[in-house]
């Protein structure tokens, strides 16, 4: 099965509105006047205009422009590759809740029919296992974690056009280039803008041409034992927000004292604009995420995520092990795909398959060492979020020691973090785990637990 991409809308009057911009900063009149001249102007003008302000070097001017698109039957491998695209926004279909048994797969492309033999037979087999998981009253979430990186995914992405471009550039020529199907992807999104956006049609094939980069040392990395490590925090994280406070409503930041400090972090946490919050960021390493669990993570968009190359890293031997599985007497079976799966990749090396083939062959269970540096501000909403029942629970488990390691950096910064229940009624609606009281007893012990003196 081979998946596509579709422009589903575009903002109206677009190449009006991306000219409007690109005239406002030179031109007399209001903001509506020039938009008006802009449509009187026509599309040609208008294209031509943005050309030359593109030729510039001025792109934000793209940004006015919305793009929204689909992606049906893609491989699970072009999907965590678009997610990485911060300034994009995507809905996906859960593999928690929905059944991939049908879903199908994307077949790379293979150099003969022995690879494809074995590559065929392996994943037919990954899907059986699946659903002997599944029928063993497995939930869909830890199923999941046996099926390949080229079982098909469906989402929908939006984002501007300036990204558009970006993205279009990066599947065909950059990153993505590397793969036939992200570069068939970007091939198509190109050809629908040269029919249908023009100006959005800007190919960088120079700029994003892929090298490798110096490295003195190549060292196997190693995942290390210790599920979450903060490597980097602020020395006086309250303190430079006691400061940024101040600053922001017109004081000279100066030094508080201890109650005066806690009084002004209760007031700030109190507020929707917790905006000071983002003067302190802590970077933290994560020893191994299952490849499903590193989804979840860089859908957060404000982080600077760095992720390993996943073939260098993921080995089939390093991989997560629910205990719906263990259970379930489940174990063997859920061992074996990882064997299978490891035993094939060998056999698809030795018959010369390269990354585009293999990268098809990585298991979701399987875990890889993640390196991220997030403010306290999206900390914040990190754990709202993910400290929630009803997150999956392997990030659920990573966000509870996320909270532990530096609840103690920052004892009044976040003493309100966690799940959203904690400070008011529950927002999931039907969906809410009816065990307000037990989840505010969980992180009232693991806070004492985190500051035994505080």
């Amino acid at each position: 099965m081979q998946g596509s991409v579709s422009i589903l809308n575009v903002s109206p009057e677009a190449a009006a509105m991306i000219a409007s911009g690109g005239r406002i900063s030179t031109m007399d009149g209001t903001a509506g006047e020039i938009y008006a001249k802009s449509l009187a102007a026509g599309q040609e003008k208008n294209e031509k205009l943005i050309g030359k302000v593109l030729s510039s070097g001025h792109t934000s001017v793209l940004e006015h422009c919305y793009v929204n698109l689909s992606f049906e039957n893609v491989s699970v491998l072009a999907e965590q590759f678009l997610i990485e695209f911060r300034l994009a926004s995507f809905t996906v279909k859960s593999r928690r809740y929905v059944d991939f048994s049908k879903a199908g797969y994307v077949s790379p492309a293979f150099a003969d029919d022995a690879q494809r033999v074995v590559f065929e037979n392996t994943a037919a087999s990954l899907f059986r296992t699946y659903d002997a998981l599944e029928a063993a009253g497995i939930p869909k979430e830890d199923a999941r974690f046996v099926l390949p990186y080229c079982f098909c995914s469906n989402f929908f992405c939006s984002m501007n056009a300036r990204e558009l471009v970006h993205v279009m550039n990066e599947l065909t020529y950059g990153r993505g280039s590397r793969i036939p199907e992200l570069r068939a992807l970007g091939e198509s999104l190109f050809a629908q803008c040269e029919r249908q956006l023009p100006f959005l049609a800007v190919r960088k094939p120079e700029a994003y041409r892929q090298s490798d980069a110096f490295c003195p040392r190549q060292v196997q990395l190693l995942a290390s034992k210790a599920p979450v490590t903060v490597l980097a925090a602020p020395q006086d994280a309250e303190g430079l927000i006691c400061g940024a406070y101040q600053l922001a409503r017109g004081y000279v930041p100066q030094p508080l004292t201890e109650p005066e400090q806690t009084a002004l972090l209760k007031s700030l946490l109190a507020q929707p604009r917790k905006r000071e919050l983002e003067q302190a960021s802590y970077t933290l390493q994560f020893g191994g995420l299952s490849l499903a669990a590193l989804t979840h993570l860089t859908r957060h968009r404000m982080q600077a995520l760095c992720a390993p190359e996943l073939l260098k890293t993921a080995r089939y031997d390093r991989y997560v092990l629910p205990e719906s599985v263990r259970q379930a007497g489940m174990e063997a079976q859920y061992r074996e795909a990882f064997r299978l799966a490891d035993e094939a990749a060998a056999q698809l090396r030795t018959a010369g398959a390269g990354e585009d083939v293999l990268s098809y062959l990585l298991l979701s269970g399987q875990t890889v060492p993640v390196l991220t540096t997030m403010n306290a501000g999206e900390l914040y909403v990190f754990f709202r979020l993910r400290c929630c029942n009803r997150a999956q629970w392997e990030i659920r488990g990573v966000a509870d020691e996320m909270l532990k390691l530096v609840l103690p950096l920052a004892p009044h910064i976040f003493a309100a973090a966690g799940p959203r229940c904690l400070t008011g009624p529950c927002p999931e609606g039907r969906m809410c785990c009816g065990k307000q009281a037990e989840v505010r007893e969980k992180y009232a012990a693991l806070k004492k637990e985190a500051l035994p003196n505080g």
